[in-house]
């Protein structure tokens, strides 16, 4: 066990769930464990320190997924492969061309290529 993970052995257990998340997080990106508690440890006291005794509501963040596989399936587009990606992520042709044409609109605003 590393001292971090010690340290949290008594924690509350919503920061030793974030705890976990982040550590298994760091430590797939190729950190050591030692490391990824470390990390972890440092982001929960964070955390703690600025949020302990608030009401917190974390939403199920579906405005980024959505955000993030409309631009995957901008870059999956070649110009013609619609039906194929109304297959590939379960959408209608017609909504596939809506969000074609969403993000290239996007795209086209200065300072909007940073998305892709």
């Amino acid at each position: 066990m590393t001292a971090a993970r010690n340290i949290m052995r008594d924690a509350p257990e919503m920061l030793a769930d974030l705890f976990d998340t982040i550590a298994t997080a760091a430590a797939e990106t190729g950190l050591n464990q030692e490391k990824a508690d470390e990390l972890a440890l440092s982001v929960v006291d964070q955390l703690a320190a600025a949020w302990s005794g608030q009401l917190l509501y974390f939403g199920k963040n579906t405005h980024m997924r959505l955000r993030q596989r409309d631009l995957d399936m901008y870059r999956d587009f070649d110009g013609h492969n619609h039906a194929e990606l109304a297959d590939k992520y379960k959408l209608s042709v017609v909504r596939v061309y809506a969000i074609i044409k969403k993000v290239n609109e996007l795209i086209s605003v200065e300072g909007q290529q940073s998305l892709l």
